[in-house]
Formats: C-alpha cells, sequence, structure tokens
C-alpha cells in the first residue's frame, strides 16, 4: 500500500529452468520442488537497504565461506541448491568427509616418520660434521724403574663420522607431532558436529541482527563497514594458509625435497617422479589442515567482530538516548544471548587450536634461538616459523578481548545514566538497570576463562621480561648472535 492510498500489485513469476517440464502437471512432490516461485515488488525505484546489504554480504562473505567448508567436508556439496541431490551427490557426501579424514591420518604419519618441518631441537640447530680422533703412543722412557701400567697400550680412538650415525632423528615426537595432532583432529571432530548440525545458523542470524540495527548514516557501525571488515579477515586468512604452505614449502626445498629417511642419496636421482609427488601430497594435506584451522579461525573472529559491531550499535543509542530504556534492555538481553553462543562450540574449537598455536609458538623461537646453521635459508625459516604461528594466536586472542572489552562500556555508560539521569526513566529503573548489567554475562571465554586486554598484555610483558632475563643470566645459552 503507497502512501498515497493505491495499491501496488505484486507479481508472482514461475522461472522455466532447463530441469523444468511445463509440459506435465505439477501433482508430484518432486515436480513441485523444481518449481521457483519469486515474490517481488514491480516499484523497486526504492529497494530496502537492508536487504540489499544482506544480498551482498551473503555473495561476497557467506558463499566463500561455505565453499571452504564443502572443501573440508563440513558442508555438503550443493546444500544450497533448490534442486533436490540426486543419489550420487548424496553418496559423494558421504564418502567425502571420509576422504578429508584418511589425508589428515596420512598427514599425521607422515609429518612423525619424516620428522616434518625440522623442529628437533637437539640435531635440526646444528651442523652434522665429520670429527677425527687420533692417539698417540708417548712411551715413558725410564731405565731405572720400570712402570708396569705403561706397558698395556691405551685404547685406539677411532675415526667418528657423525654424518654416519644412525641416532635417531627425531626428538621430542609427542610433543613435538603427537599432542599436535590429537589437538587438530579433536578440532576436527567438534567443528564437523557443529557445522553439520547447526549449519553455521548462530553466526548468520547475529548478522541479520548487525544489519537491521546498522545505521546507514553513521560510518562506525554501517552494513559496508561489516562487510569490508569481514572480506578483510577472508583475505588475512587466506594469506596466512598460503604463508604457512610456503614456510613448509621451504623447509622441504632445502630438503631438495625429500628426506632421508625415505630417500637415499644415492637414488634421489633415479626417484624424481616419486619424490615430487609425495611433496606434491604433502602439500595438499597441509593445505586441508590448514584450512580447518582457518574455517574455526573465521568462524570465531567473524562472530565476535559481529558482537562487537552488534554493542556498538546499542550503546550509541543509549549514549544519545535515542532508544527507550526497555528496548536496550531487550537488545542487551539479546546480545548476551549471541556471546553465549560464541562461548559454546565455537570458543571450544577456538581453545583447542590455542593450545596448538601456542605450542607451534614456542618450539619455532626455541628453535629459532638455538639455532646454529649459518645458512640465509635457515635463518628465513626459523624466522618465519614462529611468525606465522604467533600472528594467528595474537589475532584470535585481541577479537576475544576485544568483545569484553567492549561490553564493559556498558556499565559506564550506566553510571552516567544513573548520574544525569535518562529520558524519562525514574530512579528505580536506572537502578534496575545497573543491576540487570551487574548480572548480564557480557564477556567472551576461552577455557571457560574470562578474556581481557590486560590479562593479555601482562602475560606477554611477563613473558618478554623473563626470556630477556634467561638470555642475560646465561641461563639460555645460545651462539646466535641476534640473542646473545
Amino acid at each position: 500500500m503507497n502512501s498515497n492510498g493505491s495499491s501496488k500489485p505484486l507479481t508472482f513469476s514461475i522461472s522455466n529452468y532447463h530441469y523444468n517440464k511445463m509440459n506435465q502437471s505439477l501433482t508430484t512432490e518432486d515436480d513441485f520442488e523444481c518449481v521457483k516461485v519469486e515474490i517481488s515488488d514491480l516499484d523497486n525505484s526504492s529497494p530496502n537497504q537492508t536487504t540489499v546489504s544482506l544480498m551482498r554480504c551473503k555473495k561476497q562473505i557467506i558463499h566463500p565461506f561455505r565453499n571452504l567448508l564443502c572443501l573440508i567436508g563440513w558442508r555438503p556439496f550443493g546444500a544450497d541448491s533448490s534442486k533436490r541431490s540426486s543419489i550420487l551427490m548424496k553418496i559423494f557426501n558421504i564418502i567425502y568427509p571420509i576422504f578429508i579424514l584418511i589425508l589428515l591420518l596420512f598427514n599425521y604419519t607422515y609429518e612423525i616418520i619424516v620428522c616434518q618441518g625440522k623442529l628437533n631441537v637437539v640435531t635440526d640447530t646444528k651442523t652434522t660434521t665429520s670429527t677425527t680422533s687420533t692417539s698417540t703412543y708417548s712411551p715413558k722412557e725410564n731405565h731405572t724403574m720400570l712402570n708396569w701400567s705403561s706397558l698395556i697400550p691405551p685404547k685406539p680412538i677411532h675415526i667418528v663420522n657423525v654424518s654416519s650415525l644412525s641416532s635417531p632423528v627425531c626428538g621430542h615426537i609427542f610433543t613435538t607431532y603427537i599432542l599436535p595432532d590429537i589437538l587438530h583432529i579433536v578440532a576436527f571432530i567438534i567443528g564437523f558436529m557443529y557445522f553439520r548440525i547447526t549449519e553455521g545458523e548462530p553466526m548468520y542470524s547475529l548478522m541479520e541482527k548487525v544489519f537491521i540495527c546498522a545505521d546507514q548514516n553513521m560510518r562506525k557501525f554501517s552494513p559496508n563497514r561489516v562487510i569490508r571488515r569481514l572480506k578483510l579477515f577472508l583475505l588475512i586468512g587466506s594469506i596466512w594458509v598460503l604463508a604457512s604452505v610456503a614456510t613448509h614449502a621451504l623447509s622441504n626445498a632445502m630438503n631438495d625435497f625429500a628426506h632421508p629417511l625415505i630417500f637415499n642419496r644415492q637414488v634421489q636421482q633415479q626417484r624424481t617422479s616419486v619424490k615430487y609427488s609425495l611433496f606434491i601430497l604433502d602439500i595438499f594435506c597441509l593445505l586441508v589442515s590448514n584450512c580447518i584451522h582457518l574455517a574455526i579461525v573465521m568462524n570465531f573472529v567473524s562472530h565476535c567482530e559481529l558482537v562487537v559491531f552488534y554493542c556498538k550499535a546499542i550503546r550509541t543509542r543509549l549514549e544519545e538516548k535515542s532508544i527507550h530504556l526497555l528496548e536496550a534492555m531487550k537488545q542487551i538481553l539479546d546480545l548476551g544471548s549471541s556471546i553465549s553462543q560464541l562461548n559454546g562450540s565455537a570458543s571450544r574449537m577456538m581453545s583447542i587450536l590455542i593450545v596448538y598455536f601456542l605450542e607451534r609458538t614456542i618450539l619455532g623461537l626455541i628453535l629459532l634461538m638455538l639455532n646454529q646453521i649459518n645458512k640465509p635459508l635457515m635463518y628465513v625459516y626459523r624466522g618465519l616459523y614462529p611468525i606465522v604461528w604467533f600472528s594467528i594466536l595474537i589475532f584470535c586472542l585481541a577479537q576475544a578481548a576485544r568483545v569484553t572489552s567492549k561490553c564493559d562500556k556498558f556499565h559506564r555508560i550506566s553510571l552516567s545514566m544513573r548520574v544525569y539521569g535518562y529520558r524519562a526513566a525514574t530512579s528505580n529503573d536506572l537502578d534496575g538497570f545497573l543491576l540487570f548489567l551487574a548480572q548480564a554475562e557480557l564477556r567472551s571465554k576461552l577455557f571457560g576463562l574470562t578474556v581481557r586486554p590486560g590479562k593479555i598484555i601482562s602475560i606477554m610483558v611477563i613473558t618478554i621480561v623473563l626470556c630477556v632475563i634467561l638470555l642475560q643470566t646465561n641461563i639460555i645459552n645460545t651462539t646466535n648472535f641476534f640473542f646473545q
């Protein structure tokens, strides 16, 4: 109904796709599902901005994220299609997750066999050289006394070739490979169950709420700003995956793409095809593994970012006094339910990966400090390895801390409202609002603990100070020039 009283006609368009048979009667259920009915308004001169923004976000953010979920087997292929899935597609959607699981198990086994990444602190930080030791006999000349001990010849010291010793190549296998693999497979199983059951609906519903509450005229939390921020996260995540794969490829390149446990140096030239085939398979498995990291991280940080924008929208309206106090309490209660969903399965998956990222970061820093192989490629690899894992670790922690920091500002606003008043609200209403905010759980959690910016900064400062003290007192003894 227009403002002048005239009603606008609605059109029902039935699209005749190639799979529709219009000469058949639409009596069966299968034929009816093949007909796509679109309801649209003839007057499209002023479309709804929220709907346009949601469609744009679905095209630029949700579709790429769903494709990522399909790649790692967490979402069935063809789930967004209007057609009914064929039997072959249903069978493929059953076999494909099993195939991904087999690839992950192969990757776990392969990296233990070949000691992937040269992460042994004892052997991979030193050059293997051949040392030759000789013994000389210096008989003691004594004509008056006979020293019977000198008549026993000393044990000869043979030439020792360190490179030919059959010492174990890998060290600390459990903490270096088995424990991170257990964490990874547990995160994969939780993510598979979470996205197969919920299909990511908590984040999609929160996105709709944010776009409805967003103001097109305010730059701080406009829908375009939300879309740009989420697109930036996708871009950063893609760059991180490529950087981690490139770092791993660099470690393989230093071994000429062949590990000595599998390929003998004398037959490397004869088995070039097998060598590069295993390298390509290894890179593909690592790509799938890092895409699992990316999916979990993208789900968590995007949920955090949407909560931050939702919080900003409510807080700005409270500061402007443009929203009724009861309506603000309803929106804050809805914000609390969104944070509770964030602290559920998404937080559990992210907590597992936080331990994984932290373990890789610590291991990379130790290898960098103890490195004695003076080669440019080795220094580049040792420097990139901790940077790659520390960057994604601090990014996830920072997003969780931002949620708690932004939600804590509600308490400051409520104190200001209690002192200066709020529209037509009484003192009892303002006291009730203060009590409501005190009981609301508006905090992001990892490992069941509240994540705050002050905690993260204090832990980082204490860690840096302890490392400096250990290096200066030579408790951590390193020959690296940069850490002496």
